[in-house]
């Protein structure tokens, strides 16, 4: 049997009977250092890799797709090796060494993703410790491990988040547009694609908050009881205090906190905490600006009757659909 560069690529395939197998490996072990060998193994390896590398950009570009982060930097896994390839691995000592070569790589993680339905919310408890509680309608998409440099999550939708302390390796929540790092702290972070007001509430540690600016992103820095307002109307930031002790998250109930945020997106929190169907008839009002707190376990008409004591406002309901109007 004529051992050449069609006959090692055969074995490599399979295409081999068992006899030809015999004779290729023992002819392997005697050409272990054939510069030949090696660079058929390597191309063979590389092939493996190339095909593992697009099913694996398909998926994630879908995942990105999905959450709106087309744009964004999504790591990839590592690269499945065949299982002839890997077979091939354990039996050769050439193999052996190259193969040493090729697992410097992180082993393949994989990625989990969740969406939580109308009127939910739920917990997730990430490999690192950190404890993440995701409120109704968020999608997240999140590693069964972190590697590298930085722990790195996508969201869509509200979290809040009780990060595990690790000062070399920041905890990192990409949505759409806004990013927020942290290292280790409690803090809750609101990114609805479709709300006007992206939010971080600080409730301990230290949060920085990275947002689009005329000249680029810029980072802000929260301290424990600031709460900061990116405004995707306006394009500006706007940073306030609140008090921790007071605050309620809505871990703890159908709480809600409303710093100075148009109706439009109160309407669509109600709607996902209650899974109502609210419209607002009157757009006038859409942009109308609320400073309220609800904490005590109101029910959704409660909600409504003392939104609209302020007078610039008055709801009805027709047919299970809640209308709000300018008064």
């Amino acid at each position: 049997m004529i051992i050449d560069e069609k006959t090692l690529q055969d074995y490599l395939d399979g295409k081999l009977s068992d006899r030809e197998n015999e004779e290729v490996q023992a002819w392997l072990a005697g050409h272990s250092d054939d510069p030949v060998v090696n660079t058929i193994l390597m191309n063979s390896f590389e092939g493996c890799r190339v095909e593992a590398d697009i099913a694996d950009e398909l998926k994630l570009s879908d995942t990105k797709r999905k959450m709106g982060l087309a744009g964004k930097f999504l790591p990839r896994p590592a690269i499945w090796l065949s299982a002839a390839v890997v077979a091939l691995l354990l039996a050769l000592p050439l193999a052996m060494r190259i193969g040493y070569n090729m697992h410097k790589d992180p082993a393949p993680i994989a990625w989990h993703e969740t969406s939580v339905p109308v009127g939910g919310t739920q917990d997730i408890l990430l490999s690192d410790g950190t404890k993440l509680t995701l409120n109704a309608g968020s999608r997240i998409t999140w590693p069964e491990r972190f590697e590298g440099s930085s722990r790195e999550v996508f969201l869509e939708g509200e979290v809040m988040a009780v990060v595990t302390k690790d000062p070399e390796h920041p905890f990192i929540i990409h949505s759409s547009d806004v990013d927020v790092r942290v290292y280790g702290t409690t803090f809750n972070f609101k990114s609805y694609h479709n709300s006007t007001i992206v939010e971080t509430t600080l409730l301990e540690g230290s949060v920085y908050m990275d947002v689009p600016g005329e000249k680029g992103r810029r980072e802000v820095r929260l301290l424990p009881g600031d709460i900061a307002q990116y405004d995707r109307s306006e394009g500006n930031v706007s940073l306030n205090r609140f008090a921790t002790e007071s605050y309620k998250p809505f871990t703890e109930g159908k709480f809600f906190n409303f710093f100075n945020v148009p109706l439009k997106d109160i309407a669509e929190d109600l709607e996902r905490s209650f899974g109502a169907s609210i419209v607002i008839a009157d757009n006038s009002i859409a942009n109308q600006r609320f400073l309220a707190f609800f904490t005590n376990g109101e029910n959704l008409d409660e909600i409504l009757r003392l939104l609209a004591r302020n007078g610039r406002l008055r709801y009805s309901n027709r047919d299970g659909t809640i209308y709000l109007y300018k008064r």
